[in-house]
């Protein structure tokens, strides 16, 4: 009797797999077609539920996997410090999950008000990193993006600024006693406020970064003051934390409640990430930042 259920179940989970597989080949093949059917999106949301119910992902991990990943007392201080994301007018499309969403449709947003999920249905996710060096705790928080546009509509240059795949990240560094400062990635940098005086950090010319921040024109390393915010371009998803922000500049935002968090140190090597491909893009686990959170390039 054992063996028959054992058999039994074993069947319906390769029939379950079977359907998800489906499913997701399904939408692989109406989204590559360009094709948009109303009910696209029910498939994609009924799908992404489907791989998480079957564990493919490694649950999906929920809101009690902070608390798994960090202890309770870091979880907290991750949870604290999740900014609220606001976004640029020309937004190509929203941080979302990678393992579930890695086609610019199933992340298009609606571009206004507040935002919490893609028209496809994928939750707003920021993947969260904790590193403590020294007596200071450092706190990252990773978004994905489909896609990425530096030069979108800029004429002959506008091919050259795109790229499938892209990473960008909000830091955040506690100190000992108690200081909490951020930064943003910036291109091949890091960047606190918005300012023309960034233009070194964002081409990554350390020579031209070290002259600007001696004179004291911009913050050590990118780092400043603690905000709650992250300021995302929309073409390229460049970084700030500090700008003086306006309906016009930032037509859309996710309140920091509302950003689902997830531990990347505890999913990186799952099932649904193991296959992950991001050329040309350097995935974070790759990144000397991931174990040097002091450092000042984003390769």
């Amino acid at each position: 009797m054992v063996g028959r259920l054992r058999s039994t179940q074993g069947q319906a989970t390769v029939e379950w797999l079977g359907l998800v597989l489906f499913l997701s080949c399904l939408m692989a093949a109406v989204l590559t077609a360009g094709v948009r059917i109303p009910g696209a999106a029910f498939v994609h949301s009924l799908s992404t539920k489907m791989l998480c119910a079957a564990s493919l992902s490694g649950s999906c991990a929920g809101e009690g996997s902070l608390d798994a990943a960090y202890g309770s007392e870091l979880a907290e201080l991750v949870r604290a410090g999740t900014p609220t994301l606001m976004y640029g007018p020309d937004m190509l499309g929203l941080p979302v999950d990678y393992r579930t969403c890695r086609s610019p449709w199933c992340a298009e947003g609606p571009g206004d008000g507040e935002v919490i999920e893609s028209t496809a249905g994928e939750p707003v996710t920021l993947f969260t990193r904790v590193v403590e060096k020294g007596s200071s705790k450092y706190i990252q928080y990773w978004a994905y993006y489909p896609e990425s546009a530096s030069l979108r509509g800029v004429p002959v240059l506008e091919e050259k600024g795109f790229h499938p795949h892209d990473w960008e990240s909000l830091q955040v560094r506690i100190e000992s006693d108690g200081t909490v400062s951020q930064r943003a990635s910036s291109h091949a940098g890091y960047n606190h406020g918005r300012s023309v005086t960034n233009w070194g950090s964002d081409a990554g010319w350390g020579f031209v970064t070290d002259a600007t921040e001696a004179v004291g024109l911009r913050e050590s390393g990118g780092w400043g003051e603690a905000t709650g915010t992250y300021l995302i371009a929309g073409g390229s998803h460049a970084g700030n934390v500090d700008d003086d922000i306006n309906r016009d500049d930032y037509p859309a935002y996710t309140p920091a409640s509302r950003v689902r968090l997830v531990p990347l140190e505890s999913i990186k090597d799952g099932p649904l990430s193991r296959p992950a491909r991001f050329d040309p893009i350097t995935a974070p686990w790759n990144k000397q930042v991931w174990t040097d959170p002091q450092a000042e390039g984003t390769g």
